[in-house]
Parts: C-alpha cells; sequence; structure tokens
C-alpha cells in the first residue's frame, strides 16, 4: 500500500463507520468528535502505524501532538484495514 492509498482507505473507512469527514485546508480530515485528524496526520504517521507492535498513541503524540485521545479510534480503524490485508 502507497501513501495515497494508505490515506484513501483510513478515510473510508472512517467514513463506513460513521466518522463525519470534512475538508480542511490540510486536506480532508476525520472528525472523532473531540478531535480531527487530517490527511497531513496521516502522512506523518505512515508507514509506520501499519507496523506490527506499534505503540499507536505514542506514534500519534510525535506526529499529531495533542490529539492523544484519537489513539484508540484510529487504533481501531487500523486493526480493520491490516484485517483486510492492508498493509
Amino acid at each position: 500500500m502507497n501513501l495515497d492509498e494508505f490515506i484513501d482507505t483510513v478515510i473510508d473507512t472512517a467514513r463506513a463507520h460513521g466518522y463525519e469527514i470534512e475538508d480542511s485546508r490540510n486536506g480532508r480530515q476525520i472528525n472523532f468528535g473531540n478531535k480531527k485528524l487530517h490527511e497531513k496526520h496521516l502522512m506523518n504517521l505512515f508507514p509506520h502505524i501499519l507496523a506490527d507492535g506499534t505503540n499507536v498513541r505514542a506514534l500519534i503524540n510525535s506526529a499529531a501532538p495533542g490529539r492523544s485521545c484519537v489513539a484508540k479510534p484510529l487504533r481501531q480503524l487500523i486493526a480493520e484495514i491490516k484485517a483486510r490485508g492492508g498493509n
């Protein structure tokens, strides 16, 4: 999976789970309710977030500071993507 496929897959999976997808000056963004994660954040997470055993919370803290509360829902989305063979 390349970077563009990763971003599209995460956005599509989030949309399928009912998360609102919005447009921003930084591209599309996922509204997790209390925080938003945009395409530039996803770019910073790729490809490390797809590796087995990755500490998602620590990775988010380094790639998207102040958004550690999105770690759990993002971890669930990534787990689903990986289960479908998206790695």
